[in-house]
């Protein structure tokens, strides 16, 4: 499924120059798959949902914010490693996931890891310790300035069968051991510090087999999310991006 809009962000500013609904820009098009059940919430007719391609582009689109101010536009944007790094100034505006990103939101609220079986738990658990030691590392190297691969599979980091890092693969990423105190960060919070689709991917590696009943054929990470949407517990991390996109838009005030 595509991640980005191939429009270009002066084409997404004049939609939005042109637009007499109210609007939430959000980034790539997986985004849209969360976000648009989440609209559903929010009790506002027609609102325009509209994906911009990736955070760099929703930025760009934010700093020019006072070239549509006719209606009211709510940001919502994932903290990917500012989560480590802190937000850059200048974005004051723009609402923020609680976690790494909005599946890390819904992964926290939903609670998915409970379908597992006990057999499977421990499993499920070795792997996470593999790959917050690889996330550890990545975040490391983001710190220091390097820009870590991280559009990664978990079946890359630790293949089918394993529960360790793979090898082959740390030496092509040129892994080296991360600070304990890292690591043990990341673990200790690793449904909102790991990056979320990692998360769904490890769960789909289970919960695919035949005695969970789902379809193997149709399971995957976007299908978990649906899943996940559909829970009937609290979602408190989602509700809040709602409540505060609700905010935004009721304090709007339109200028001539």
């Amino acid at each position: 499924m595509p991640t980005s809009n191939p429009m270009t962000v002066e084409h997404l500013v004049g939609v939005l120059r042109r637009s007499r609904k109210p609007s939430i820009v959000v980034e790539g098009d997986d985004d849209v798959i969360i976000y648009r059940e989440l609209v559903k919430r929010i009790g506002i007719l027609e609102v325009v949902l509209l994906p911009s391609g990736g955070r760099e582009k929703l930025l760009q689109i934010y700093k020019r914010k006072d070239e549509f101010t006719q209606v009211p536009v709510a940001f919502i944007a994932d903290r990917d490693m500012w989560l480590f790094s802190g937000i850059e100034p200048g974005y004051e505006d723009v609402i923020w996931t609680n976690g790494y990103s909005i599946e890390n939101d819904l992964y926290s609220d939903a609670d998915l890891e409970r379908l597992l079986d006990n057999n499977e738990t421990v499993e499920h658990q070795q792997i996470l310790d593999a790959i917050s030691t690889w996330f550890a590392f990545a975040v490391e190297e983001y710190l220091a300035g390097n820009a870590p691969k991280l559009d990664l599979h978990c079946d890359e980091m630790v293949p089918l069968g394993k529960t360790e890092l793979d090898t082959g693969f740390c030496t092509r990423q040129g892994f080296r051991t991360p600070n304990a105190g890292r690591v043990q960060q990341i673990r200790n919070t690793y449904q909102l510090l790991l990056r979320g689709k990692q998360l769904f991917q490890l769960l789909v590696r289970f919960l695919s087999k035949p005695t969970h009943g789902f379809e193997k054929a149709s399971l995957n990470d976007y299908a978990l999310y649906n899943f996940a949407l559909r829970m009937p517990e609290q979602q408190p991390l989602l509700d809040r991006l709602m409540e505060k996109v609700k905010g935004k838009i009721a304090a709007h005030k339109p200028t001539s």
